[in-house]
């Protein structure tokens, strides 16, 4: 007796990453749950991709740039360093987005709207107990640059969906 069900003449795809199967499109997404996704995507590429972050941050937030960015470096670090499981994300080029990168999204949305309960909720997704809170707290101090970031027209193209964008923990 088998526990894995068989379903005759179904192909069943190769299993993807928890938390890295595609849950929407970056079409769908309000400004700051996108730009949260754009950033944590560049973030986590490294090199020039993180000195757009810069460039954004200082754009909308002039001379308080500064530790915005080192907020959002600090972010990022303790996502990544405590989290759950490894972190997925798609490339930077994709127009979808992962579950994972939509809890991240809900989380600084949530901060920026300044719901403490609703962004300790989404953090717990992805974020071991211990470091939750701390990481709701940089989002909370972030808040401001996304809804400016939110409010700047967008320009930009969006981008467009290739194979294999996803990516794991760095």
């Amino acid at each position: 007796m088998s526990v894995r069900p068989h379903f005759p003449g179904v192909d069943v795809p190769q299993q993807t990453p928890r938390g890295g199967a595609p849950v929407g499109t970056l079409q769908e997404l309000g400004p700051i749950e996108l730009g949260a996704i754009v950033y944590l995507r560049a973030w986590c590429t490294g090199g020039a991709d993180r000195g757009m972050i810069a460039r954004d941050f200082a754009l909308v937030m002039g001379d308080a740039a500064g530790p915005m960015v080192a907020d959002f470096d600090a972010l990022m670090t303790a996502v990544l360093t405590n989290a759950r499981r490894p972190i997925m994300r798609h490339g930077l080029g994709c127009s979808c987005f992962c579950g994972d990168e939509s809890a991240f999204a809900n989380l600084v949305a949530a901060a920026a709207g300044r719901d403490h309960e609703e962004a300790l909720l989404f953090a717990s997704t992805l974020i071991k107990g211990h470091a939750a809170w701390a990481a709701v707290e940089l989002a909370l101090r972030l808040g401001q640059v996304f809804l400016r970031l939110a409010r700047m027209p967008n320009t930009a193209p969006v981008p467009t969906h290739s194979q294999h964008n996803l990516r794991y923990k760095n």
